[in-house]
């Protein structure tokens, strides 16, 4: 009889509650919308680009949060290298052990005037005179540094593959050709 009552139960639908289990919710209740706007906003909070008394952001503001974005992984790694420790130069992400730093304002600051310095001392150990290194141009034409000294992306990107030893060639103001590798002949 008792095998019967159960077999009847099984057999067709029953509500958690009929079993004497606890009754489904009537509405399934979903998250509430995630702000993209005050994501970002306090990313840029975090990473000190905006001060916290701050809402609304500039274009300058975002180019400057993105750039810190893609060279974060290589700056943390570099100022951890270059100084035994990057912590005074980045946040944690949460409360939550085990999550990654991420890089602030002041960091990539830093890690753009040291690696710039690093360029310098590179390009003029590589036959650049001192005074042409911050006129020197990629083979595209395009300046490896800016007007304040500092790396532009090209820059940056080319100073990577030299530092590697992978091949990468410049030019001088003057037109001569330096590389990694003996550069290519000039096309007429």
């Amino acid at each position: 009889m008792i095998a019967s009552i159960l077999l009847l139960a099984l057999a067709g639908p029953a509500a958690a509650g009929d079993l004497g289990g606890h009754p489904l919710p009537s509405k399934v209740e979903e998250p509430a919308p995630v702000d993209a706007r005050q994501l970002k906003l306090e990313e840029l909070w975090r990473r000190n680009i905006l001060p916290p008394d701050q809402s609304a952001w500039s274009a300058a503001d975002e180019e400057l949060l993105n750039r810190i974005r893609l060279s974060e992984t290589g700056a943390i790694a570099y100022l951890s290298r270059k100084f035994g420790d990057a912590r005074p130069w980045v946040r944690r992400r949460g409360a939550k052990v085990g999550r990654a730093p991420i890089l602030t304002r002041a960091g990539y600051e830093k890690y753009m005037n040291m690696i710039s310095q690093d360029a310098i001392a590179f390009f003029e150990d590589k036959g650049a005179d001192a005074k042409w290194a911050f006129k020197l141009q990629d083979m595209d034409g395009k300046p490896l540094f800016d007007g304040n000294g500092r790396l532009t992306d090209a820059g940056l990107s080319l100073y990577q593959r030299a530092a590697t030893n992978l091949e990468s060639f410049w030019t001088g103001p003057d037109g001569q050709r330096y590389g990694t590798r003996r550069p290519p002949a000039k096309v007429p």
